[in-house]
């Protein structure tokens, strides 16, 4: 008997999806001094069109019911959470207008308003 809902990709495509998420972050924070990014694009392109892509979800909110992300809490406060830093992003197969998630991001959530300290009177 077959579950329906369920998606199975092969562990080697999601490690191809998780690496070129990496590459793609180190980029932003480095910049692109050899030129690969049309290439981590190109790579991008391939894999969407075989019906996989992955989200980033860094600076979404974060509440108890999203499914997406499994996330740990840094700070003490638990309202108004955002996503802080993204270990994993979310894997996704079908399209932008409804997918499935195949691999739930890895991501730490903290307080929106954390660094903002109060000022005593």
């Amino acid at each position: 008997m077959q579950r329906t809902g369920i998606v199975e990709v092969p562990r080697w495509l999601l490690t191809v999806l998780n690496q070129t998420f990496e590459m793609e972050r180190k980029l932003e924070l480095h910049g692109d001094a050899a030129g690969v990014v049309r290439n981590i694009e190109r790579l991008k392109s391939a894999l969407q069109d075989e019906g996989l892509f992955y989200e980033n979800p860094m600076g979404s909110k974060f509440d108890e019911t999203r499914t997406d992300v499994e996330a740990s809490i840094s700070g003490e406060g638990v309202e108004n959470l955002i996503v802080v830093e993204v270990h994993k992003p979310i894997i996704r197969y079908g399209n932008n207008d409804f997918s499935r998630v195949v691999q739930k991001g890895i991501v730490v959530v903290k307080t929106a308003n954390a660094d903002v300290t109060k000022v005593e009177e």
